[in-house]
């Protein structure tokens, strides 16, 4: 059995934080904490999220055009990441309007643990109007072998398989930017039971790995096929809100890839600009203030080849031929707010 990384992929269980993040409009802010009486301490929030993943075997099904490969297994892989976050909230009301009262820019920061590698980050965010938000940031990391389970933190390919990098060698980076559509029909409709939230997002970044050439494929968290370059990873959120402790259901769409083919330059036929779409039911429990916990099943795309990869042959050198939809994963994101 061979395990994936112990890493969740950024795009992949980020689905949390977005659904954290979807508005609740009709909210008072009298509701709000009476804070502590230090302004600082009153504008901050401080939370660590645990992110969980597994996922059942599928194995790819070779040939041409679209497919739906079945479940081949009972255990493909397991993924695991603990993150936590500081937010600086700075009121900057525009207007007396009820849509810009709320108006703010917030500081981010962020510290990420996992098993093979770790991970700072900052953000900016601006929301100018209830129903949009602006937001920018980078991270940066590095990573090393996990032994014991076979996992490589960092890795150059070399034709056949990974090489592994040192921690002190190499350097993960990602610098992003991003725009977010969000709304509750409860502004418009009061009630416990109007609200229906909504929220669509667009993201362009630049990911590489310091110490790999451009067009030279890496592996970052145990996950390999990488190469530096602009990608953008896009989602849309439709829930149903209730005022029960199962607190939102709903469904989530991402859709993610490289800007450019030429990314992939040494490796022609892998399909560099191949979008990987992925369709997933969620829910998410509010327990109290304190804690939440969001569940997605999701199911996703990827490349189809013409032929199987072997320990001998990489994806990396077979031809892309189609897409290929599985049943991805179970996720699980526990989040405790100070």
């Amino acid at each position: 059995m061979k395990l994936k990384s112990i890493f969740v992929k950024g795009a992949a269980i980020a689905f949390c934080a977005g659904l954290f993040a979807l508005p609740t409009f009709a909210q008072d802010a009298d509701e709000q904490s009476s804070g502590t009486g230090n302004a600082f301490l009153d504008n901050t929030t401080f939370y660590i999220t645990t992110d969980f993943a597994y996922y059942p075997d599928s194995a790819a099904v070779p040939g041409t055009g679209d497919i739906f490969a079945p479940i081949t297994g009972g255990l493909g892989g397991l993924e695991g990441r603990v993150t936590g976050h500081a937010d600086y909230k700075i009121a900057t009301p525009l207007s007396d309007n009820p849509l810009m009262a709320g108006d703010n820019v917030t500081l981010g920061a962020s510290f990420e643990l996992t098993p093979v590698s770790v991970k700072p980050g900052l953000s900016v965010s601006f929301t100018p109007i209830a129903f949009l938000v602006f937001s920018a940031g980078a991270e940066i990391g590095s990573g090393w072998d996990f032994s014991l389970m076979n996992v490589q933190g960092m890795g150059r390919y070399n034709g056949t398989n990974y090489d592994s990098i040192n921690f002190f060698n190499a350097a993960y980076y990602k610098f992003w930017a991003q725009g977010t559509f969000q709304f509750d029909t409860g502004a418009i409709f009061p009630g416990d039971w109007t609200h229906v939230v909504m929220m669509a997002s667009y993201q362009v970044n630049y990911q590489g790995l310091a110490g790999v050439d451009n067009k030279v494929a890496y592996k970052w968290q145990g996950s390999g096929s990488a190469v530096n370059g602009w990608q953008y990873y896009s989602s849309a959120i439709l829930a149903y809100q209730m005022p029960l402790v199962l607190y939102r259901a709903g469904v989530m769409a991402e859709f993610e890839g490289h800007f450019s083919a030429n990314d992939y330059e040494n490796y022609a036929s892998y399909g560099g600009d191949f979008m990987t779409v992925s369709i997933a039911p969620l829910v998410q429990f509010q327990f109290d203030e304190h804690n939440q916990l969001a569940v997605l099943f999701g199911f996703s795309s990827r490349r189809r080849f013409t032929e199987a990869a072997s320990e001998t042959t990489n994806e990396l050198s077979l031809t892309n031929s189609g897409r290929e939809w599985y049943f991805k994963r179970v996720a699980f994101s526990y989040t405790y707010t100070f």
